[in-house]
């Protein structure tokens, strides 16, 4: 029994995913800030390029934004800038039998392509405030303004279009339209004036899309070059400066360019027709770079603590530049923008990689290494021995003086210990006097007497500022 059950749960998990993964749309193309705003949730994240697209999924576009859509069965939407489209439902033939799509287009302007209806079983339906519109394989706009009026354009095809709220039903053909204003019936189809019919379906205008990071700095003084093929004897141009068309409506030439964000029009003319389309490109040739508030420490320290901040630029406008410390990203800032982080060091030789990376992969880098050491030099006295030494001297002879009488010398004996990990001795000094070591850390000299007591002062320092003192010890001259 429990073997069925096993093996129950995993059907439903195999079906399971593969019914998210056939009712699943994806983003190929996208320009600018578009956002998604997913089932039963409330907040917003960014969408990008090759997202997958869910049903439930609500997406609005900002100012300057376009995003567009392909759906499972091979159907396009594009939303333009300013836009609010719910992806309503996503349905395939192997859910039930049935094959259904449904959006809604709150605000702005969608333009789709749907692939042709032939089953009963399959719908196709856009909602909007004031119209739903049915679809049976058709190229159409449809446009929402701010009195929540809806305008619909087929380009080819044919769809019904009915009120929400009166009633009513018309049936719009090729290069026609209607408009349904919010509470009305729909309005008798007209023509579509000139102005408006999409310029997608004048003639053929195939534009090559430019890489949309552009990292040559090349072609800051010799231009973008934009190419590619439109019907013979048709002018081309872009942003209204021509280019060069030969006999069979390829085109080619070179606009110019600027640091940032780069927008063009492209636009083909053919007995009174006009046709259009828009490309971008994303201009980014400099690397961002990074000023510390205080330089890099070289060396030694003995504080595990590392503290470094400081300030990223970016001279390409509107670009984005991800601030990392040893590959973990500490700060993301637009242009311009400081960072702060405290790097914990480990014992021994640590190296810092500061890196600066913008959206065109452009980097900066600033390293370096430090030895952090915390671990104090331990003092070890091998003579004298004894913590308190007394010696005892005779008067000298009379001949001597009181005070040469009472001056007298010991040599001083003993070893160094750095422990691992080891910066190294930096000075020893012992009573005032600065002696150096031998290589093995011993070390030998010869301090001056009084008779009576006499202190015994030693201190040590190591590379990274660890300071050793013996301060205990006194020899007594008797």
């Amino acid at each position: 029994m429990r073997r069925m059950i096993h093996v129950l749960l995993l059907f439903l998990f195999l079906t399971g995913g593969a019914y998210s993964w056939e009712n699943t749309a994806r983003v190929k193309f996208m320009l600018g800030k578009v956002e998604r705003q997913q089932k039963n949730q409330t907040s917003w994240n960014r969408l990008r390029l090759n997202s997958k697209v869910f049903s439930g999924d609500r997406i609005k576009t900002s100012v300057n934004a376009r995003i567009e859509i392909e759906m499972p069965d091979g159907t396009v939407v594009r939303v333009d800038q300013n836009s609010i489209f719910d992806v309503k439902s996503i349905k395939t033939d192997e859910d039930d039998g049935e094959d259904e799509m449904s959006f809604s287009l709150w605000a702005g302007n969608i333009w789709a392509r749907f692939k042709k209806i032939v089953s009963d079983r399959q719908t196709r339906r856009i909602e909007s405030p004031s119209a739903v519109v049915a679809i049976r394989g058709t190229t159409l706009e449809v446009n929402v303004d701010k009195q929540l009026t809806t305008r619909v354009s087929v380009v080819e095809g044919k769809v019904a279009v009915s009120s929400r709220e009166a009633g009513g039903e018309v049936l719009v053909g090729s290069n026609q339209q209607t408009v349904v204003r919010k509470g009305q019936a729909p309005q008798p189809p007209s023509a579509i004036p000139a102005r408006r019919k999409s310029t997608r379906s004048a003639f053929a205008l195939k534009v090559d899309k430019p890489p949309l990071q552009i990292t040559d700095p090349s072609l800051i003084s010799g231009g973008l070059r934009v190419s590619g093929s439109t019907v013979p004897g048709a002018t081309v141009t872009v942003n209204g400066s021509p280019l060069t068309v030969d006999a069979n409506g390829k085109f080619n030439g070179r606009v110019p360019v600027v640091e940032g964000a780069n927008r063009y029009t492209v636009e083909a003319r053919y007995k009174g027709q006009t046709t259009q389309q828009k490309i971008a490109a994303f201009v980014n040739t400099k690397k961002p770079r990074i000023k510390l508030s205080s330089p890099l420490v070289t060396g030694y320290l003995n504080k595990r603590g590392y503290s470094l901040s400081g300030a990223v630029f970016d001279e390409t406008p509107q670009d984005k530049v991800k601030v990392y410390i040893n590959g973990e990203e500490v700060a993301e800032v637009r242009g311009r923008g400081s960072f702060n982080r405290t790097v914990i060091l480990q014992e021994g030789q640590n190296n810092i990689r500061l890196t600066a990376r913008d959206l065109s992969k452009n980097s900066t880098e600033k390293t370096q290494s430090i030895f952090l050491d915390t671990v104090k030099p331990i003092i070890t006295v091998t003579e004298p021995a004894q913590q308190n030494f007394i010696r005892l001297e005779p008067p000298g002879p009379p001949r001597l003086s009181k005070r040469d009488a009472n001056r007298f010398t010991q040599i001083i004996r003993g070893v160094i210990i750095d422990p691992e990990p080891s910066s190294g001795l930096q000075r020893l000094v012992i009573n005032g006097k600065e002696i150096k070591p031998n290589s093995d850390g011993s070390f030998e000299t010869e301090i001056n007497l009084k008779r009576g007591e006499n202190r015994l002062v030693i201190l040590v320092e190591d590379k990274a500022g660890n300071i050793g003192r013996d301060a205990n010890r006194r020899i007594i001259v008797r």
